[in-house]
């Protein structure tokens, strides 16, 4: 018996010694590796007037996907993995957002539910330029901007932000209406005495009369491609690396990176600070280098919103 117990002892003993550098079993979530996460949408983009897409960070199911369009209604739903196209019985309009609440389930059976705004692709924009600009306006003479247009198209959708598409203290949506190269549009942003024929913005809430920019978008959808901007400044302003505002600071980087303005740099904006109510900002014979070599102050009561831009030149 003696024997017996010393080889269990040993035995034991043996055990904790050869087991002191292996770990003992772990355990297992088995649902760990279980997808529980609702499908992300990630992109909204309109492929025309009757047609959009709706890009998910997963596959998803065909079958599980509910759609309802406000004033119109769903035709078809076409789904290639993580991509969803959408046919509409009637064409969309230009100039007005289509309201788009949805749900889609991924593989699984996880869900998203949407609420959306849907803006129509114009197929046939004019392009156009900002031209002239006033950001010190007077009752007589309200802020404005100017567009020239310098290929013919439908104006629908196309939108002017006071800022950009992502961060705006104002904007106007053009109706649906074909231009011809050589026409100008003049919109006010600030109340007055405003002319026959001009536009007007939403708000009209009037434009920053030292430090801001414009952007000229193809369309109201927040990531839409720009067709032009333009940033001023008084060039003495000191706090947010000169633009005087965080947001500005943020849009003027988010046009350059756009290419559509050739420095990031507040001093590189145009210099504002002679521009009055009758002294406007104007481009230079269409000049358009994405720079403030562009532009020019226009002399004393020689703004010229509608037409051709003053050629004389305000001097101190």
């Amino acid at each position: 018996m003696r024997y017996i117990v010393l080889a269990i002892l040993l035995t034991i003993q043996l055990c904790i010694g050869c087991g002191c550098d292996h770990q003992g079993p772990t355990p297992v979530n088995l649902l760990s590796s279980v997808d529980s996460t609702p499908p992300t949408l990630l992109k909204i983009s309109s492929l025309d007037r009757q047609s959009a897409l709706l890009v998910f960070d997963e596959p998803i199911n065909q079958d599980t996907i509910q759609l309802q369009a406000k004033g119109n209604q769903v035709a078809s739903k076409q789904v290639t993995k993580a991509s969803l196209v959408i046919a509409f019985k009637d064409a969309m309009s230009l100039s007005e957002g289509l309201p788009l609440q949805g749900r889609a389930e991924d593989l699984r059976g996880n869900s998203i539910s949407f609420s959306l705004l849907l803006w129509a692709k114009n197929t046939n924009p004019p392009s156009l330029l900002i031209n002239e600009i006033s950001t010190k306006g007077s009752e007589s003479n309200p802020d404005r901007v100017e567009l020239y247009v310098t290929n013919r198209g439908n104006l629908g959708g196309i939108t002017i932000y006071a800022g950009t598409e992502q961060e705006y203290t104002d904007r106007i949506i053009f109706p649906e209406l074909w231009v011809e190269r050589g026409d100008y549009l003049v919109i006010a942003f600030s109340k007055g005495e405003i002319a026959s024929g001009t536009y007007c913005s939403e708000n009209l809430a009037g434009l920053s009369a030292n430090n801001g920019c414009l952007t000229l978008a193809i369309s109201p959808q927040w990531d839409a491609p720009l067709l032009d901007a333009v940033i001023w400044g008084n060039h003495t302003t000191q706090t947010y690396d000169g633009f005087g505002s965080k947001a500005l600071l943020g849009q003027a980087q988010l046009i350059a990176e756009a290419g559509h303005w050739n420095s990031k740099e507040a001093n590189a904006s145009i210099n504002s600070t002679d521009s009055t109510a009758t002294r406007s900002i104007c481009r230079e014979q269409l000049r358009d280098t994405n720079s403030l070599d562009d532009w020019y102050i226009c002399a004393t009561r020689n703004a010229s919103f509608g037409t051709k831009n003053s050629e004389e030149h305000y001097e101190d």
